[in-house]
């Protein structure tokens, strides 16, 4: 897998980032969140962030 491959996988792994923080954010602002889901999608979070950071060490950027 090349440069462009890693590089284009951190802009989507971003995207879905900030798809969750959207959708955190509007299930906070629920009169009684769902506390489940919100937590389902930290942990997804969680794993993004996980995949930029491989992806950053296959590109030698920290």
């Amino acid at each position: 897998m090349g440069k462009r491959h890693f590089k284009k996988a951190i802009v989507s792994l971003q995207a879905r980032i900030d798809e969750h923080q959207v959708k955190i954010k509007t299930e906070l602002e629920k009169d009684l969140p769902d506390q489940g889901l919100i937590h389902h999608w930290q942990k997804e979070i969680a794993a993004f962030q996980k995949g930029i950071q491989q992806a950053k060490k296959r590109l030698g950027k920290r």
